[in-house]
């Protein structure tokens, strides 16, 4: 008797993608102004300074609708307003870089009507919180440093998260990020990249260690490789992930 050969299960295997939902891509990236344009919320930051801090803040608030690109684009000629107060507040970092506390405690400062919720390196698991936030949908700063040298220290602006799916399960495995440092991204919302290594035979990637634990000592640090056309590939770690939400309802 001939025995019936055995059924093997396939389970549908697919890439995702999740975006920040307010962005608009097209030739330029914009983001919907209130009773206005849209309204193109990147900012690009020079060679010769330190300021991607800086930048950073401008393109949230641009983002949120908070203040009008032009006149971020001219904050250090502004005597009155929020990019007057951006400018005040950063211009001492401007060619020096600004730590990821201090850059919170500056950004709190001016008062806007968003909420920042900070976590700093593996202590506080900041490579899953910053996973978990923006698989919501929601807005992420992030300060990283090179595995190989701490020289290389710099900020993007997380904006959304891709990966895979498989029986129904999410995996995400990419972070996507506006780099000030990069070119303006067109007809995509994001400029630069930073996705978890290929590790093991069969081409999974390492996601197990952005899993949550109670138990901060039996956390490893999670090394991303960053990726953008303004970079060679570089190994980098998490310092700070924080997620920015809006207070008020407008």
């Amino acid at each position: 008797m001939t025995a019936s050969p055995q059924t093997k299960e396939i389970k549908a295997a697919y890439r995702f993608q999740r975006v920040y939902a307010d962005l608009q891509t097209g030739h330029a990236l914009t983001v919907k102004a209130t009773r206005a344009d849209p309204v193109r919320p990147f900012a690009q930051q020079s060679d010769l300074d330190a300021a991607c801090g800086v930048h950073l803040a401008a393109m949230i608030v641009s983002i949120y609708g908070l203040a009008k690109p032009s006149a971020l684009h001219e904050m250090g000629r502004r005597k009155f307003g929020l990019a007057a107060a951006m400018f005040s507040a950063f211009k001492h970092t401007y060619f020096t870089g600004v730590h990821a506390a201090e850059w919170v405690e500056l950004f709190n400062g001016l008062n806007l009507p968003l909420k920042l919720t900070s976590k700093f390196d593996v202590e506080d698991n900041a490579d899953g919180h910053a996973v978990e936030w923006l698989m919501r949908g929601e807005l992420v700063a992030l300060a990283f440093a090179s595995v190989k040298h701490q020289k290389t220290k710099h900020w993007g602006l997380a904006v959304g998260i891709e990966g895979f799916v498989i029986d129904k399960i999410h995996k995400p495995d990419t972070i996507l990020l506006l780099d000030p440092s990069a070119s303006e991204p067109s007809f995509q919302a994001f400029n630069a990249r930073m996705r978890l290594p290929v590790s093991g035979a069969n081409g999974r990637r390492a996601t197990s260690n952005l899993v949550k634990s109670s138990d901060a000592t039996k956390r490893k640090p999670v090394t991303w490789l960053y990726e953008s056309m303004a970079w060679n590939a570089e190994e980098v770690r998490l310092l700070a992930a924080v997620r920015i939400r809006r207070t008020d309802s407008s």
